[in-house]
């Protein structure tokens, strides 16, 4: 590691805190310079891993320091220190590239050792991720065929070179978010887009396929096709990719026919080896999105610890002054020695439900769907967060519906969004507040006022689902907020309560799950937080 920082005493801070890292050797701080000019030599001389840098140095200052720093190492993961808690520039700063953003005096050891390892294997993925990508993009761009892909509103998303210029434009970003109604003449767009949509709506992909064609000109021509509808996870159709072949030349020319079925047949191979490769990529992402959820369910576990030792903490207590009474007493001669017996028992199987509940939410595993009562998830979240309900004036209303059907889930990961819904219910509550929790299933017969924004998308008029409504009392989101709340690294808390993290996962979760989660202010205050499972 590179340290670059011109305060002597934050310096000699950030060495004591990594001397103190004794479990993590790792991580060794192999230079400190006290200007941006000394950090960059220090750079250029190779062997630099990871960068600690402070933003105020004697020869540069703010954003450009960064700048300088992340020009000259590039594949260098780097961490800013900075004196000033400022949201603008953190978020600023991790856009431009750095890895995270600390606040010098609100980091201990713990956190900086975390955040040095976090930044590394960030960094390690995004390179990783990048590489594929740009292997991909080379390969689709240098097939001589047109090859693009578009989502299920027909709108292109891929574009490879072939196909913008045939389209007349200029590059690639000329064409993605446009659809064939931009280039072509209404009455072909419409043929072009009905066609897609067909492919979409039955699944079935097209191979191959001999067709009259026109260009943006107008002029007739043949082409050979084949589209392929694209799929999500969970085996929803989300588009389709398609390979274009203008084959107008040896449509026209008897002698030129096998080598056109020569050329489609490799175009073939081609497609499937690039759709291959985008499974590979799908996969790989999926893996990154379960490691984030391991690790924000890890943060959760870090701020029940307090729950846990409140709800601890009571039982413990009754246990002490059973012993302590039993020891004044004879038991032959004292009645009251099966009921303090009694209490004794009924105080270590509240403290050993708390653990083991504890235990189980926090083994990490893979995602593993069974069916289960949503109903027995929620209550078990509710015992897991009471003890952030500091003071008496906190309310739990349930209205839990008995007949709920059985639903497919992960019942840990599912816990873990229900956990961090009623968290954050309750710190926007402060001192107190009512969090009510109701719980319904219906068969949806259309877009209402209950069902979410983009709960429309993922579920079908006459389907059965199973929802969670979960409001508070607090002061809800403000409106321009409001959608940004699932964006990474998000957050209307204080530095130092949240990482922003949480409703991320929490959405990433219930996508995995074909669900939807839904975030609204209600009219009469607070927020409501709508959770959907098909059954």
């Amino acid at each position: 590691m590179l340290l670059i920082e011109d305060d002597p005493m934050d310096a000699l801070l950030i060495r004591e805190l990594l001397s103190e890292a004794g479990a993590h050797p790792a991580f060794e701080l192999f230079q400190v310079a006290d200007t941006l000019a000394l950090g960059l030599q220090a750079i250029d001389a190779g062997n630099i891993d990871l960068v600690l840098l402070d933003l105020s140095l004697p020869d540069s200052f703010g954003l450009e320091t960064f700048r300088r720093a992340h020009q000259r190492a590039p594949h260098s993961p780097i961490i800013i220190l900075s004196g000033h808690d400022d949201e603008t520039l953190s978020v600023e700063m991790l856009h431009e590239g750095a890895q995270d953003y600390l606040v010098k005096g609100q980091f201990d050891q713990r956190l900086l050792v975390r955040a040095m390892r976090y930044a590394c294997e960030r960094h390690r993925i995004e390179e990783t991720l990048a590489m594929e990508r740009n292997l991909l993009k080379g390969l689709v761009d240098n097939i001589p065929d047109s090859i693009y892909a578009k989502d299920i509103e027909g709108r292109y998303v891929i574009d490879n070179i072939s196909h913008f210029r045939r389209l007349h434009a200029e590059k690639e970003e000329d064409v993605v978010g446009k659809t064939v109604f931009d280039f072509f003449p209404e009455e072909i767009a419409m043929e072009y887009h009905a066609y897609d949509q067909a492919i979409m709506l039955s699944g079935k992909p097209l191979l191959n396929h001999v067709e009259p064609g026109i260009s943006p000109d107008g002029e007739p021509g043949w082409v050979s096709t084949t589209k392929v509808p694209l799929h999500d996870g969970l085996g929803v159709i989300t588009g389709l990719v398609c390979i274009t072949r203008d084959i107008t030349e040896q449509k026209r020319a008897e002698d030129g026919q096998l080598k056109a079925n020569a050329a489609l047949a490799q175009n073939r191979e081609e497609l499937l080896h690039t759709l291959g490769d985008l499974k590979k990529a799908h996969e790989e992402l999926r893996s990154v999105q379960l490691q984030l959820i391991e690790a924000e369910k890890m943060k959760s576990i870090g701020r029940l610890a307090a729950g846990v030792a409140h709800e601890v903490k009571n039982p413990l207590a009754i246990i002490t002054m059973g012993i302590e009474y039993l020891s004044r007493e004879s038991f032959s001669s004292d009645s009251n020695i099966p009921e303090v017996l009694s209490d004794i028992s009924g105080a270590v199987k509240r403290a050993d439900q708390v653990i083991h509940g504890l235990l189980d939410f926090s083994a990490p595993k893979k995602l593993e769907m069974k069916e289960i009562d949503l109903n027995a998830i929620i209550e078990q979240s509710l015992v897991l967060v009471r003890g952030e309900m500091h003071g008496e004036g906190f309310e739990i209303v349930k209205n839990l519906s008995p007949d709920l059907p059985l639903v497919k889930l992960d019942t840990i990961k599912i816990g873990q969004v229900f956990i961090n819904i009623f968290t954050n219910a309750i710190h926007s509550m402060g001192d107190g507040g009512t969090l009510s929790v109701r719980t319904f299933a219906r068969q949806l017969a259309g877009v209402g006022p209950n069902v979410g924004d983009n709960r429309s998308e993922s579920f079908r008029v006459g389907e059965m689902v199973v929802a969670a409504e979960i409001d508070d009392t607090g002061p809800g989101i403000p409106e321009d907020k409001l959608r940004k709340v699932f964006e990474p690294f998000f957050t209307t808390k204080p530095t130092g309560k949240g990482t922003g993290l949480g409703l991320t996962v929490s959405k990433t979760i219930i996508d995995l799950h074909g669900g939807t989660i839904d975030i609204v202010n209600r009219p009469e205050g607070g927020a409501r937080v709508t959770v959907t499972f098909r059954v």
